[in-house]
């Protein structure tokens, strides 16, 4: 199929060969019809605007009839100079971080989101394509070398961590205002309700007769004496009923002495992550023999393939579970955000926050691939582009340039005669 601009190509070459004619037919009849001087001047004139304009049109592609006639070949000869241009034009316009931030602050992130999502098939395809590319991801990271590769930078970065610190900042972040004692208070009320039940406080007492007093049996008069019966009473009725009751007692009491002297425990002992070199020489020692421990290393290697092993084969079943949690979670996602306005605002927020920062620092690198792309392409290449897409309506200038050209003419043929006959 031939593309539009050749057809308007033709269609002006056509209207200057048309031009030319009349030209010609209206000088050799001039003689006979004096009235043709009209039409002589109207195609004179149409062939000096076509000419112009088709030289002007095809100078900024290439040299008009392959002559290198200087300021001709425009779009060639300055591709780099046309690339720096169009890519600092885009950066600075479209990729700034003012006009971002305007854009994505009209767009509802959230609502197109929630809008896009609301179709079950097209949850199912994000869930389906985020299940191959972890299926993809996970086949290279087991390949030997890139296994290889992944634990020897573990240990290395593991082995720099500086265990002290990051210790003490989270446990500092955790007693910040009290929030280690809201932790607390969840755990003592959880083994108050544990310990409250009949069944658990047995499993307690069983546990400590078969682990801890099973160890004390004296001899008396030479014979050991079994200290199950006697230990069995004690931990009924003493060890396991008072634990609890000060379980209850201190969930109760927000002011109880024992919820004091974990304070200070708690504060002495991010004190000694903090400033305590000892201290912190054994945590890192322990560190690195954890790391170094080949036992560890080969236990905990043998569950990661276990697992490895297990993710692979479910993400390529039929029924895969990894798939249908994804599906699950994208699906109450999607409820979520279209029932929860704050959530959308937070979402849109976040958007506003993050994109046009996100844009301005990558725009150098945008405008380094546009360069590098237009830099890649032929000069050949590149004026066909050009022309398939401004390539219409250059040709309709050369149209209207020897339609307008012949009208000028005429008009200034026949005001000549006019002024000739005052």
């Amino acid at each position: 199929m031939t593309p539009p601009h050749h057809n308007r190509r033709r269609i002006a070459t056509l209207c200057l060969l048309g031009a030319l004619i009349l030209y010609v037919v209206s000088i050799w009849y001039q003689g006979r019809f004096p009235a043709l001087e009209y039409v002589s001047a109207f195609a004179e004139a149409a062939m000096i605007g076509g000419i112009a304009d088709w030289f002007a049109v095809t100078a900024l592609f290439r040299h008009p009839l392959g002559l290198k006639i200087p300021h001709t070949a425009i779009i060639p000869r300055n591709r780099a100079r046309l690339g720096r241009s169009l890519s600092g034009f885009i950066r600075e316009n479209f990729l700034s971080e003012t006009y971002v931030r305007d854009s994505v602050r009209r767009f509802d992130v959230a609502g197109a989101l929630v809008s896009w999502l609301s179709r079950p098939d097209r949850r199912a395809m994000v869930a389906e394509r985020l299940t191959q590319a972890m299926s993809t991801s996970l086949s290279a990271v087991r390949q030997s070398a890139a296994r290889e590769f992944l634990t020897r930078t573990l240990r290395h970065h593991l082995g720099r961590i500086n265990t002290s610190r990051l210790m003490g900042s989270a446990l500092s972040v955790l007693a910040a205002e009290g929030r280690h004692q809201a932790l607390l208070d969840d755990s003592l009320a959880r083994l108050s309700r544990w310990l409250d039940v009949e069944d658990n406080q047995e499993r307690v007492k069983h546990f400590i007769t078969d682990t801890v007093f099973k160890l004390f049996n004296p001899r008396v008069m030479g014979r050991e004496v079994s200290m199950h019966r006697l230990a069995g009473w004690l931990i009924n009725e003493r060890i396991v009923e008072q634990s609890a009751r000060l379980i209850s007692e201190v969930s109760d009491d927000p002011d109880h002495p024992l919820r004091h002297h974990l304070d200070r425990q708690f504060a002495d002992f991010i004190e000694r992550l903090r400033h305590d070199p000892a201290f912190v020489r054994r945590l890192d020692r322990l560190r690195d023999d954890l790391l170094d421990n080949d036992r560890l290393s080969h236990y905990v290697a043998g569950v990661w393939e276990e697992l490895m092993d297990w993710l692979a084969r479910d993400l390529t079943a039929q029924d895969s579970q990894s798939r249908a949690w994804l599906e699950h979670f994208i699906d109450y996602y999607a409820r979520t955000l279209e029932h929860d306005a704050p959530a959308r605002e937070w979402l849109n927020e976040q958007a506003v926050t993050l994109l046009p920062a996100l844009v301005e620092r990558n725009g150098p690198r945008i405008d380094a691939y546009i360069q590098r792309y237009l830099d890649s392409l032929d000069s050949d290449e590149i004026v066909d582009q050009i022309e398939k897409n401004v390539g219409n309506d250059l040709q309709f200038i050369r149209i209207n340039g020897t339609l307008v050209g012949g009208l000028i003419g005429l008009a200034i043929h026949a005001l000549t005669q006019l002024m000739l006959t005052l």
